[in-house]
Parts: C-alpha cells; sequence; structure tokens
C-alpha cells in the first residue's frame, strides 16, 4: 500500500462516526489487515491505538468549534454545546484539509437541529460568528482615507467612485444577535447567564460585518444606509447617493448628511482606494 493509500485509509478510520472499528467494517477491513500497517503491543492492538488518535482528533476539533463559536456556546452552556458539537461532527465529519474550515456548516446545520428549532436565533448568532471568522482571513485591501480627499475640488465629487473594501458582507437576521455577541464580549457573567432564561428580542435587522486592519467589526444598519452602502459596492458614486439621501431628506440637509455618511464610512475603513 503506497503512503497516500494508507493516508487515506487512515483519515477513514479516525473520522468514522462510531470509531475505528466501526471504520473497519464499513469499509471490509479486518483488524489483522490494519495491525499490518499500523503495530499494536501488550497493552493495545491497532484498532484501539488508532481509536486514541481518533479521539484527540475530535477533542481537537470540538475546541475550534468552541473557539469560533464562543458566543454560541456561552449562550447554551457548557453541557447543551458539547452535545451540539458531537452531533454536528458525527453527522456533518470535516471533509476540508483544513481545520479551518470545521465550522463552515454549523449555523446551517444549526437551523434543523434540537437547539435550533427550540432557539431560532441560535442559527443567526452561529452565522454572525462565522462570518466573522472568514472575514478575518478575508482578501486585503487599501482603504481610503479622509485626508485623501480634503483636497478634492466640490466637481470631484459628484463622479467619485466609492468601492467598498471585499471583507466585509450583510447579514438580514430576525433578532438582536448582535446585542447577544456583545453581552458574551463583555464576560460579564450575570448578563450572559440572562441570555439562559431570557433570549434575544426578536427583532428584524441588517447587520453590516466588515474587516478593519486586523480587527473585524459589525454594527446593525438603518435600511437608508444599506441601499446607499449596496450603491456604492455596485459602482453608483458619490453624486448618486446624494441623489438618494434628497428622495428621503429635505435637499438641504441630503448634502450635509452625505458627506457625514461617507465620513463614518471613511472612519470605519469601509472605502477601498479605487
Amino acid at each position: 500500500m503506497s503512503l497516500r493509500e494508507t493516508q487515506e485509509l487512515f483519515w477513514q478510520l479516525i473520522t468514522a462516526p462510531e470509531g475505528v472499528d466501526d471504520g473497519l467494517r464499513r469499509i471490509d477491513m479486518k483488524s489483522d489487515d490494519l495491525a499490518k500497517l499500523l503495530g499494536g503491543d501488550a497493552r493495545l492492538d491497532a484498532s484501539e491505538r488508532l481509536d486514541i488518535y481518533a479521539n484527540m482528533y475530535f477533542w481537537r476539533l470540538a475546541d475550534i468549534l468552541r473557539d469560533e463559536f464562543s458566543a454560541v456556546a456561552a449562550a447554551v452552556g457548557d453541557e447543551p454545546f458539547h452535545n451540539l458539537v458531537t452531533d454536528y461532527l458525527l453527522e456533518r465529519p470535516s471533509q476540508h484539509p483544513s481545520v479551518r474550515n470545521v465550522g463552515a456548516r454549523l449555523p446551517e446545520y444549526l437551523k434543523g437541529h434540537a437547539l435550533g428549532r427550540e432557539r431560532a436565533w441560535l442559527a443567526e448568532l452561529a452565522l454572525l460568528e462565522r462570518t466573522r471568522v472568514d472575514l478575518f482571513d478575508g482578501p486585503d485591501a487599501e482603504p481610503l482615507t479622509l485626508d485623501e480627499l480634503r483636497g478634492l475640488p466640490p466637481e470631484r465629487y459628484v463622479h467619485l467612485p466609492l468601492p467598498l473594501v471585499p471583507s466585509h458582507r450583510f447579514l438580514e437576521v430576525g433578532h438582536a444577535v448582535d446585542e447577544v455577541w456583545r453581552v458574551v464580549e463583555s464576560e460579564e457573567p450575570a448578563a450572559t447567564e440572562e441570555l439562559l432564561i431570557q433570549p434575544p428580542a426578536a427583532s428584524p435587522r441588517t447587520l453590516l460585518v466588515w474587516r478593519q486592519e486586523l480587527l473585524v467589526y459589525h454594527r446593525p444598519i438603518e435600511p437608508l444606509e444599506h441601499s446607499l452602502l449596496v450603491q456604492a459596492r455596485d459602482g453608483a458614486p458619490f453624486g448618486v447617493l446624494c441623489d438618494l439621501m434628497a428622495e428621503t431628506l429635505p435637499v438641504e440637509e441630503a448634502g450635509p448628511a452625505a458627506f457625514q455618511m461617507l465620513a463614518g464610512w471613511l472612519a470605519d475603513g469601509l472605502i477601498a482606494r479605487a
């Protein structure tokens, strides 16, 4: 058996849902055949030795999921979260060489899990946490700064493009999961324990999630700002955004309001240098 075939065999066995013996049955392989590849001793045979590695692998993945979904873990408690992770890894075993991707399917999985059916907001909280992980590793872009715009003549602003940095995302959620995340991050035990009793309010909102330098942020945004950001992302220059603002505000207020919003986007590092 080649090295590649041996590696693939060991991978099948350590990721088998019910352990190494279950994995051997699935591929119709005898323990004696495994012993030819992996030696045993008087204390442990080949299957038992590989089971130890499989257990270590499971706990490694469980620790990664607990770190990645720390808000979900805090909101449901240790034992329910452990059971969730166990169910998830059994039904959605990791299929990617990098353990970074082990939690990619957990938000969707939670929707059909007993915990998620009981508390619909958990899948949304998990999606927020996973999105933050994805954007932390997302593509880079040089942000545009307010200082770069100070010297522009007014007529240049009309045609100024405002492309968003690539590491951003809009999330549509039905509950105030951003407030849950804030409570957990505050590390206030009493407030976190309250989440086990009082779930977050049903409050539909759009969350903007983005990375600025080495940090990921998120915040709820109003429909107008969401619309303007989408227009900017899709290529609308600043002049078009001012016109859209004027559809909501009096004309004399639209320009200053648009400049104020632009200044906020620049401060947040949301606009990429064109």
